[in-house]
């Protein structure tokens, strides 16, 4: 009799709290928000290191170097220089799939002449990228997720180091969007500011990046509008190697890995919980692979895919002197498929996007490029 009713008077509180969590979804919110910023915190980084990466067209273009016979400007030689590093910094493909020769930007141009002046700023580059997918918990009701990401960088500081070259550049940017379902809705405004830096030895790439950022978030639920603020800072690596298979196609698999803190302050709610959050760490390692095809003309194509796998500590909520289970997402994977033109000193590549798993839905970027 006595264990039958504690099974009930278990059963009654495991529903009471079942039905607290869907009732009172603003206790979450900060651990929506701070799973939304490992997300967009993915995005940030490894664009901002495909910079010095390359495009498509670098891929290629960085098996090849390019010098000028003697008193013949309109001819080139093509081979292996590691010298003069990756001639994709400056120069690139032109309409016939031939590389470009352009005094002063490329690795046709010995570094010890006269003639030749290294920039200061090598590049200028845009680019927006959006978001819609759906944000998977385990034990609580997936959320809608509708972001934007607009990014503004540059890159300088291209010099010659041991066999390789080395490159810097800063970056920033806005971040906006809406997460939601039956429950909650949340609107998320911020921004970000970072550096990065590459070295590249000929096929093999190492980038790394730093970054910090605030968001400020508004929750509306029926207890009414909740107001908080998330700040984060990150470091992230990525590694590739360009895998020649012929002089059109290349195999580029790489790893990306990252760390995120993110800072969740406490405040009283709509509803008058006070309530407690504890800040989150992200770890998240990503494996990839490309592969890379000139199709003519200048137009390039490839195909990627790479698994994100995600581990976090920390993202405790206690609301009411009740502490609430943390809340994790599951891994996720991400395909999809770009295309690439250069015109002059004008690159321009759009991607479309697939992501399965911890977080499914579609995305897509424009990125535009200047090369100096």
């Amino acid at each position: 009799m006595k264990s039958s009713v504690s099974l009930f008077a278990l059963s009654v509180f495991m529903l009471s709290m079942g039905g607290a969590l869907a009732s009172r979804p603003h206790i979450y919110a900060n651990t929506f928000t701070t799973n939304n910023i490992t997300a967009f915190q993915h995005s940030i980084m490894h664009n901002a290191m495909q910079t010095f990466e390359g495009t498509a067209s670098a891929a290629l273009a960085g098996r090849r170097a390019m010098g000028q016979r003697a008193h013949e400007s309109d001819a080139f030689v093509y081979g292996t220089l590691p010298m003069y590093g990756r001639p994709h910094l400056y120069g690139e493909y032109g309409d016939d799939g031939t590389v470009l020769q352009q005094t002063g930007r490329n690795g046709g141009d010995a570094y010890d002449t006269p003639e030749y002046t290294r920039p200061v700023i090598n590049s200028l580059w845009i680019n927006w990228q959006h978001f819609s997918d759906d944000v998977k918990f385990k034990g609580y009701d997936e959320l809608n997720s509708d972001y934007d990401l607009i990014m503004f960088g540059l890159a300088g500081g291209e010099a010659q180091w041991g066999i390789g070259i080395s490159e810097w550049g800063i970056f920033g940017g806005y971040v906006g969007g809406t997460q939601d379902n039956e429950f909650i809705d949340i609107n998320e405004n911020g921004g970000y500011v970072g550096v990065y830096s590459g070295y590249n030895i000929q096929n093999f790439n190492l980038s790394l990046a730093a970054n910090a950022g605030a968001l400020y978030n508004g929750a509306e639920s029926e207890y009414g509008t909740d107001e908080f603020a998330n700040m984060w800072a990150g470091a992230a690596m990525n590694a590739t190697y360009n895998i020649a298979l012929d002089d059109t196609f290349t195999l580029q698999p790489g790893v990306y890995a990252g760390y995120t803190w993110i800072g969740a302050a406490d405040y009283i709610s709509a509803s008058g919980d006070t309530v407690a959050n504890q800040n989150l760490n992200m770890f998240e390692i990503a494996p990839s692979l490309r592969a890379i095809k000139h199709v003519g003309r200048g137009w390039f194509g490839y195909i990627g895919v790479r698994h994100a796998f995600m581990s976090g500590h920390g993202g405790r909520v206690i609301a009411g002197g009740v502490k609430y289970d943390e809340l994790d997402t599951r891994d996720y994977t991400e395909y999809g498929i770009g295309i690439e033109k250069s015109i002059d000193r004008f690159n321009v590549n759009l991607t479309l996007n697939r992501r399965d798993g911890g977080r499914a839905g579609w995305n897509g970027a424009v990125t535009m490029k200047y090369i100096f």
